[in-house]
């Protein structure tokens, strides 16, 4: 192996146990660690192929294998908690130290643990329902209580694609009009991972079997398990009476973060809270933020990160408080803007405050710093409870 093809491994090795590792953090969110796998299985197919062309076979085995675990645990085979992770970590040390000193070398205890944890979840001979990776707004939760009601069986399908799609095209993509062949469209996601790699997710409601799928969709898809508000629920049986609370209707967040997977855990922590939008670098925020005032339906919340392309935070917020004072908001009367960066100098955070945000967090920052903050600002928290997958021979809840 020359040393530049070398090198190359040695990265994507690299950028394999980075994500392996972040799904932990990924799972203490509370969001599907699973959502990474499709581009772990990508990765761990690549891999296979550089070293199968070197002719470093046993090491290629054992990344094939690792990549039909990955592939159970994408169609709803594996189970999640069952240590697969951990497997995986110890595949990628064996086969860095045996890039690193060019000799392929045998590792029989780390083929035989793949091979009993596949063998394990193959012999289950059933679908585990996987719980949606991301969360829904509310009429997306209506929607899938929908299918629901109406013994429609949820899945979830996850396709791998390019950087250089754009949310816009997404739609367009010949993908959706199989899933319109064997259902109806719920939502859908463009998940773009950290590192390289973009995974669109599509939920769709369908009353075909799983095999009958196979014959119109063509990327890995598994049951989900679904859920619903209760705030919708009780707002519904009270309609008939008086019209619809208004401050879960029409509370509106803006989250502005350029880095996914903060962005993806703030969405899981901020989704119980009204419905959400995100914007991936300052003039996009500015943006979406002068829309929603010159359409008199401004954000009530305004997550901001500091350290953001295209404008600083600090610019963004001040601009911001701009955009409402020519609005004739009162000081007082506008968003809610908390502040968030991992500096956590006094300079940043006083100038902040100087240019009125409310809050300030320094990151990590988890669920429970959330609900303090939304606490403090006198937002309260729908309630979300859980729904059973309806009853299928084919699926296990």
């Amino acid at each position: 192996m020359n040393s530049s093809t070398q090198q190359s491994v040695l990265e994507g090795l690299e950028a394999i146990e980075a994500r392996l590792l972040e799904l932990e953090r990924i799972s203490e969110s509370g969001l599907d660690p699973l959502i990474a796998v499709p581009l772990l299985f990508r990765d761990f197919h690549n891999l296979k192929s550089t070293l199968s062309m070197e002719g470093i076979d046993q090491s290629a085995e054992l990344i094939h294998q690792s990549e039909s675990c990955l592939d159970a645990l994408r169609t709803g085979k594996g189970d999640v908690e069952s240590g697969w992770v951990d497997i995986l970590l110890a595949v990628v040390d064996h086969v860095r130290t045996v890039v690193g000193s060019d000799l392929d070398a045998k590792a029989p205890a780390l083929a035989e643990r793949l091979e009993r944890l596949l063998g394990d979840w193959l012999g289950q001979e059933k679908i585990q329902a996987r719980r949606i990776g991301f969360p829904l707004d509310e009429a997306e939760a209506q929607a899938l209580q929908a299918a629901l009601s109406s013994n429609l069986t949820p899945y979830m399908l996850e396709k791998v694609v390019g950087d250089e799609l754009d949310a816009s095209s997404v739609d367009s993509l010949p993908v959706f009009d199989a899933v319109a062949e064997a259902g109806s469209l719920i939502t859908r996601r463009l998940i773009r991972a950290k590192g390289s790699g973009s995974v669109l997710t599509i939920l769709f409601a369908t009353d075909k079997t799983q095999e009958d799928l196979s014959f119109i969709l063509f990327d890995p898809l598994c049951p989900v398990s679904g859920f619903q508000s209760t705030a919708t629920a009780k707002r519904q049986a009270a309609s008939a009476v008086q019209p619809p609370e208004e401050p879960f209707k029409l509370r509106r967040i803006l989250i502005v973060d350029d880095e996914p997977i903060a962005l993806m855990l703030l969405q899981r922590f901020l989704s119980q809270y009204g419905r959400l939008d995100t914007a991936g670098d300052g003039l996009e925020a500015i943006d979406k933020v002068a829309r929603a005032i010159g359409n008199k339906d401004p954000y009530h919340i305004v997550f901001l990160d500091i350290m953001i392309p295209g404008a600083p935070g600090s610019e963004v917020l001040e601009e911001i408080r701009k955009l409402e004072k020519r609005a004739g908001i009162l000081q007082g009367d506008g968003s809610r803007i908390v502040m968030a960066s991992s500096i956590s100098d006094y300079t940043s955070i006083s100038t902040s405050f100087k240019n009125q945000g409310d809050a300030y967090l320094v990151k990590p920052i988890d669920s429970q710093i959330i609900d303090k903050t939304m606490l403090k600002l006198g937002f309260s928290k729908m309630t979300i409870t859980l729904t059973a997958v309806p009853n299928s021979k084919k699926i296990a809840t």
